[in-house]
């Protein structure tokens, strides 16, 4: 059992190409690489398992689950979302918390630019402009005409790595990420039914 002053979080990324989890207990933090995306719906569970063994917790002890909105990845993000949900059912005492993707890595260089890619090579791009986050996307045909600024890059997005080749770019760990900004995540915990992906508001 865990100390009631201390808060067990688990933070999920299934969006994007680094696919991976972590358990923090206060100053403790244990991360699990998840491998291959198409795999992800089954080494989930193993990898939370495994989170909390290293530990010694237990899945009840897990009072806060951090996941990302996207974009990203619709299968592994919609995964990402259903495993806190689906406890939630059972548990309405957890608190359930989402950020957009984008929104999270230009919590690292507001003065940046975040970038994500498709599977097509196609780049997911946001910035801030006038105090908002505004998203586009760029057809793999118009990369090249991307203008020179610092680009924050995945550190595992090959395919937007190589597609900013020659540009100022900074790679970025997501899951380090959703860590370190926890407190920027919104909690939907009184509002189950919106903690939903992105792209389910825009259908």
């Amino acid at each position: 059992m865990t100390n009631e002053t201390e808060k067990v979080s688990l933070f999920l990324n299934t969006a994007t190409k680094n696919l991976a989890l972590a358990i923090q207990k206060g100053k403790e933090y244990y991360r699990v690489d998840l491998g291959d995306p198409k795999k992800s719906l089954e080494r989930a569970h193993l990898g939370i398992d495994m989170a909390l063994s290293a530990l010694h917790l237990s899945l009840k002890d897990v009072k806060a689950y951090y996941c990302l909105l996207g974009p990203g990845s619709n299968t592994g993000i919609r995964l990402g979302l259903t495993i806190p949900r689906t406890i939630y059912a059972f548990d309405p005492t957890i608190s359930l918390y989402g950020l957009g993707t984008l929104e999270l890595m230009l919590l690292e260089d507001e003065k940046a630019v975040a970038v994500l890619s498709d599977r097509n090579g196609n780049l997911f791009l946001a910035e801030n402009k006038d105090g908002k986050v505004t998203e586009r996307k760029v057809p793999k045909a118009d990369i090249k005409t991307l203008e020179e600024r610092t680009y924050l890059v995945e550190d595992k997005d090959e395919k937007a790595l190589a597609a900013l080749k020659g540009k100022t770019m900074k790679k970025v760990d997501i899951l380090s990420l959703m860590a370190k900004h926890s407190s920027s995540f919104k909690d939907y915990s009184l509002d189950e039914k919106a903690f939903l992906p992105k792209y389910a508001f825009t259908i």
